[in-house]
């Protein structure tokens, strides 16, 4: 096993495993280098708000200078019992990608737009619109704080990018100029390909 740069603390060999073909996928489709701080804070993003104990197992800066894209491998802390006391402790990765925008956004989380999502909206309509574009309002449920602000920075590009996602569960959260964008999945390594590919493509969109 080659030397990972990744906390595999409590990390299951199966796991292990998976973290290491994802590290070579990636070092064969991008330029990789290892970020020198951790480029987010986890507490300011609702995604990880179900999960306090979560941290930051290695970060990695992908086609630096060429985007502003970074994968951050989160440790989530999960519990087997197996029968009385505590039961015992150990991590599963999740992968996020992240980027640097050009534009602030305020707050705002995209994803794909369920039956639910519908149907709430018919009650309590809260989702973001956008004018002539009726294609992308039907596909995806945008939820933003500043909805102006919102609307100014997710231009027609930016929706094109989202709009060519072709995964089919994903979310997006954006905190002013800093998007994450992933899923509640295990280590994928082909998916974690398409994440990096999409940060990237948003990291540079206008």
């Amino acid at each position: 096993m080659e030397n990972l740069p990744f906390d595999i603390i409590d990390i299951d060999a199966i796991d292990v495993q998976a973290l290491e073909d994802t590290y070579k996928m990636l070092r064969a489709n991008f330029k990789i280098s290892l970020a020198n701080d951790e480029h987010i804070n986890l507490k300011e993003f609702d995604i990880f708000s179900n999960h306090p104990e979560a941290t930051i197992g290695g970060t990695l800066l992908i086609d630096h200078p060429e985007s502003g894209c970074y994968l951050t491998f989160v440790k989530i802390q999960t519990n087997i019992n197996l029968g009385r006391g505590p039961g015992t402790r150990y991590y599963k990765y999740q992968i996020w990608a992240s980027a640097t925008l050009r534009n602030n956004f305020g707050r705002i989380i995209i994803r794909p737009e369920t039956f639910i999502d519908k149907v709430l909206n018919m009650i309590h309509p809260v989702e973001l619109h956008f004018k002539n574009d009726t294609e992308f309002n039907n596909r995806f449920n945008v939820v933003a704080n500043d909805k102006d602000k919102a609307t100014a920075a997710m231009t027609s590009n930016f929706r094109d990018v989202v709009r060519n996602i072709k995964m089919d569960d994903f979310v997006i959260e954006i905190v002013n100029n800093t998007l994450i964008i992933g899923n509640i999945q295990l280590i994928d390594p082909q998916q974690t390909i398409e994440l990096a590919q999409i940060a990237s493509k948003l990291s540079i969109t206008k």
